[in-house]
């Protein structure tokens, strides 16, 4: 079960969400903008914020941006807004999944316990941190062992590891790189990764802590964390 704050200026469409989520096992508050949220924020935890786009005061994307600083929760965005600008835009704001409403409430708590499950996850992962270096361009794992990292993989490595665990659209990194949004540039980046996955295990004998998004981006995963 999570515990969920529902940001929506539509109080029906809260409402009847909210009761079903609650049917469906989750714990259920509602905000009506951001600084109902902000308020909620300061009083009380959250595992998952579902949050609107088109809201009074600030819209979805500012809100998301204040979670990621400001809270320690996964972001859903549920929108009628579906055009792609606009999902990448939410994932370059720090969203963890973007919906596109009509939203089906059991897709909605099926994402809602995926997430949570994977923040439980990174949060009982066992040993010491992945640490990269930014300085040294120097990756170090849980067991020790260390790879250099060539200049693109520093950059690329240090794009995602600044998103704290949260999901950084194939753009984002690619701009990163100095490259553009392009097939040749996505077809690039994508060697860029296969390499350093296979530098990374062979040089300290255990997975890059950076998965794949298939059709987002990437993000980090085992408390990977930046020095230097």
């Amino acid at each position: 079960m999570a515990n969920v704050v529902l940001v929506e200026d539509d109080d029906d469409l809260r409402s009847s969400l909210g009761e079903c989520l609650q049917l469906l096992g989750h714990m259920t508050t509602g905000a009506q903008n951001a600084v109902e949220l902000y308020q909620l924020i300061a009083m009380q935890s959250f595992d998952v914020a579902v949050v609107d786009i088109n809201l009074p005061y600030y819209d979805g994307f500012s809100i998301v941006e204040y979670l990621c600083s400001n809270a320690d929760l996964r972001i859903i965005i549920a929108s009628v807004r579906g055009d792609l600008s606009d999902r990448v835009r939410g994932y370059q704001s720090g969203a963890d999944i973007y919906m596109t409403k009509p939203v089906d409430p059991e897709e909605l708590a099926a994402a809602i316990v995926a997430l949570t499950q994977k923040k439980k996850h990174v949060e009982q992962d066992q040993g010491p941190d992945w640490v990269y270096d930014v300085a040294a361009m120097r990756m170090s794992a849980p067991s020790g062992r260390s790879v250099k990292l060539t200049p693109r993989e520093a950059r690329f490595v240090s794009c995602v590891a600044r998103a704290g665990g949260r999901s950084v659209a194939r753009g984002v990194v690619l701009e990163a790189l100095g490259d553009r949004d392009t097939d040749n540039g996505r077809r690039n980046l994508d060697a860029l990764v296969s390499r350093l996955r296979m530098k990374v295990r062979d040089g300290t004998g255990q997975a890059l802590p950076i998965e794949t998004v298939q059709g987002v981006g990437f993000y980090a995963t085992s408390g990977l964390s930046l020095c230097g």
